[in-house]
């Protein structure tokens, strides 16, 4: 006799944000099991994402919701937090259900059944078959139908029982039922999350399943000699780290975009906030263009659509996308690019992953990205959800290939495509030939060491299995970015990344040197972070700068200095400058022009008299002041109505300032710059930036400045710029100059290590105006 279950679908998230994960599959199953007659209820789990009590908090309410429910079956779609279901099998007589649609996992603790955890190959035999979302929820049903009426799940096809963490008995999944019944996911829900939970604006609809982009990564060397259990499904095509490639269900594409149209009904209809929907097909672009005029023909409203593209795709298939944008725009609709793959800027981390692109013609895609953003701002996107994905730790990894690709990412600009650059790091799963690559290189260990946790449970994938750094320093590089990041936040995580790679690539311990390398440097950024910090709050002399907060303007564009460091390459400028001005004077404050270098701008003059109004606002702009050593121009700027102005000064000496900017001659011009605007009646700030070749003479700067008469003087510390290995040395600089500066009765700003050299809202005035 058929018996109605109780079902708990348990979406977890590892932060509080729903991310990029397909709440509408569990959603569908969760229609599927309601539909025919079981009580199915879904909850959205945010943890904390702080490995710590907030996690464990969270996870305790869900096992309590779990228990409560006294829920028959528990049914996830990935799991990193396995003690709220263990505590839920312990009390009640209940099962848990794990269901596949083709990502990687593992047999975990507290999974009792696996749906989809066996494909079968493909016809050709070359890799494992990819699976519909119609394959998986026709298994679950029919699982669910058996558990009602207490069948043994081992007669299920396409279900896998679990025992002790290891798959006895499983078949594959079947092929589709002849007819495909419309996807109509349940989409209500409860929330178990610290606070109000983020609100739902994206949820997912499905076209084709798996990836065409079939590679074999035994063509390489490092993948050659491989050899896998007979018995084990690998994704043997493809990214070598990907478990979709090499088998792309593609189906019709008439019946596609009928099918994806009828979703985005649906979803809107249940979810009116809805505001993207995320298309879960990783080869759309063809059918893309058609798909937006039969949105707008249904009368779909108006919504973003995020799409997934792999670079070379791109750039061969460029007409197509621009095909779908104007399609989109004509219905009122707009596409993003939300994720490509890029994975490393390094060809040798690229080769690692099998990715088949390289450096170039990734940037290339880049360039396409931002041409056609440029071309359609309303309709079209590609940085706005940061989805795209990198991949900057693997076991092979080295501190000259993190500098690369993290110079590759600040030189063109590429922080604007990734979220936490520094904690995307690879996952392995026996499933993927870099699992069995790790495997020969020796990198797998039978646990995570201590301070190591993986990066799946922060992200909120499924549980994988533990690696180590083959390389020391990368041990030490990555210890050094987690450690840094906590400290000092994601503002100047590129900084710090590139600080990471200039000193561990020098470095020469061994693993046991790791852990009191990390201590040390650990102690001398405590020290350095706490008296910037004490300095930038402080009440004591030396005395405070003359100053006002001030609403901040970025322009991007060419420089005449060449300083390596500079941070300003790394941003994008998204909409003109006047329109930014603008946005900028909406908030009443002064406001002040900064980037990448203003006074080069043929536009200077009139975005600064935009920036004052017809009110007569004050202005400033942070500047290397060059072009300002022609009086004429300075004077230009003053009567467009310049204020304030800061402006670099690289070190008190010439010889040392000009090889830093790398340009002979910069430091006179700087210094004339400033007296010209002076002169004009200008609040002048000198800002100095800490290097390691400016320490030994930073000092001087009091001196150079007083001889100069700016208003205050304000230092400045960028990791890079220092190194790792001058934490100390630049304390004792910074403390020399306070008391330099308090002596002379210079006044005296200071920016956070936080800040490193970000902090440009801060407006120079004179000092009988109020501070």
């Amino acid at each position: 006799m058929s018996a109605a279950l109780r079902i708990a679908f348990v979406l977890p998230y590892g932060q509080a944000s729903d991310g990029f994960f397909p709440d509408t599959f569990l959603g569908q199953l969760c229609a599927d099991a309601r539909a025919a007659g079981h009580d199915g209820r879904m909850v959205r789990v945010y943890y904390a994402g702080d490995r710590g009590e907030g996690d464990r908090a969270i996870g305790a309410r869900l096992a309590a919701w779990l228990v409560d429910g006294r829920f028959d079956l528990i049914v996830v779609e990935r799991l990193f937090d396995l003690a709220p279901i263990e505590v839920a099998r312990a009390a009640i007589a209940t099962r848990c259900a794990l269901v596949v649609r083709g990502d990687s996992v593992e047999p975990a603790p507290g999974i009792d059944l696996i749906v989809g955890w066996q494909r079968g190959p493909t016809r050709a035999g070359t890799t494992r078959r990819a699976v519909t979302v119609w394959q998986i929820a026709d298994a679950f049903a029919a699982l669910v139908a058996a558990l009602a009426v207490g069948t043994d799940p081992d007669a299920v096809p396409g279900v896998a029982r679990v025992a002790d963490d290891v798959i006895v008995h499983s078949t594959p999944l079947p092929p589709e039922r002849a007819a495909r019944r419309p996807i109509a996911p349940a989409l209500d829900h409860e929330v178990i999350a610290h606070g109000a939970p983020p609100p739902i604006t994206r949820h997912t609809v499905f076209g084709n399943a798996g990836c065409p982009y079939a590679a074999d990564p035994r063509a390489l060397p490092m993948y050659r000699d491989l050899t896998w259990p007979a018995a084990l499904e690998v994704a043997q095509l493809g990214c070598a780290f990907c478990s979709m490639g090499g088998d792309y269900q593609r189906r019709s594409d008439d019946e596609v975009v009928t099918s994806v149209v009828d979703q985005a009904l649906h979803v809107l209809t249940l979810a009116p906030t809805t505001r993207e929907l995320v298309l879960d097909d990783q080869a759309a672009l063809r059918y893309l263009a058609p798909l937006m005029r039969a949105a707008a023909a249904a009368g779909v409203p108006p919504v973003r659509w995020l799409i997934a593209a792999r670079s070379d795709t791109l750039v061969r298939e460029r007409p197509k996308l621009e095909a779908a944008i104007a399609a989109a725009a004509a219905g009122g609709h707009a596409i993003e690019i939300y994720l490509t793959g890029f994975e490393a800027f390094a060809d040798a981390e690229l080769e690692r992953y099998n990715k088949g692109t390289t450096v170039d013609e990734q940037l290339a895609a880049v360039a396409i990205l931002r041409a056609l953003a440029a071309a359609h701002p309303t309709a079209f996107g590609y940085a706005g959800a940061r989805g795209h994905s990198l991949l900057l730790w693997n076991p092979w990894t080295t501190p000259e290939d993190l500098a690369t690709t993290i110079g590759n990412v600040r030189r063109h600009g590429l922080v604007e495509l990734f979220d936490e650059l520094g904690r995307n790091r690879l996952r392995l799963y026996p499933d993927l030939p870099i699992f069995h690559a790790a495997a020969t290189a020796g990198a797998l260990v039978d646990a995570w060491q201590p301070d190591d946790h993986g990066a799946g449970a922060g992200k909120g994938y499924h549980r994988e299995r533990p690696w180590r750094f083959l390389d020391p320093r990368t041990r030490l590089a990555w210890r050094l970015a987690e450690r840094l990041r906590a400290q000092l936040g994601l503002l100047t995580e590129s900084i710090q990344l590139e600080a990471i790679a200039q000193f561990t690539a020098a470095w020469r311990g061994d693993a046991d040197a790791v852990a009191p390398t990390v201590a040390q440097l650990e102690r001398d950024l405590d020290a350095l972070a706490d008296r910037l910090r004490a300095l930038a709050t402080r009440r004591d002399a030396p005395p405070r700068g003359h100053q006002v907060r001030a609403s901040v303007v970025r322009v991007v564009g060419p420089c005449n200095n060449g300083c390596p460091t500079c941070p300003n390459g790394e941003r994008q400028q998204s909409e003109p400058a006047r329109a930014r001005v603008e946005a900028a004077r909406s908030a009443g404050a002064p406001v002040v022009i900064a980037g990448r270098e203003p006074t080069l701008r043929d536009d200077l003059a009139a975005l600064v008299t935009a920036a004052r109004g017809d009110e007569g606002r004050p202005v400033g702009i942070v500047s290397n002041g060059r072009r300002c050593a022609y009086r004429p121009y300075a004077r230009h700027l003053v009567d467009a109505g310049l204020t304030g102005a800061s402006i670099k000064v690289f070190a008190p000496l010439a010889s040392a300032a000009d090889a830093i900017a790398r340009v002979d001659g910069a430091h006179a011009q700087a210094c004339a710059g400033i007296d010209a605007l002076v002169a004009a009646g200008v609040a002048v700030e000198a800002r100095l930036g800490l290097h390691r070749d400016n320490l030994a003479t930073a000092a001087q700067v009091v001196e150079l400045a007083g001889a100069r008469r700016v208003t205050q003087l304000r230092i400045e510390v960028a990791l890079d710029a220092i190194g790792l290995d001058h934490l100390a040395a630049t304390l004792a600089a910074i403390d020399t100059i306070v008391a330099r500066a308090a002596h002379a009765g210079l006044p005296l700003e200071v920016s956070p290590l936080d800040a490193g050299p970000t902090l440009v809202g801060w407006l120079p005035v004179l000092p009988s105006a109020p501070r």
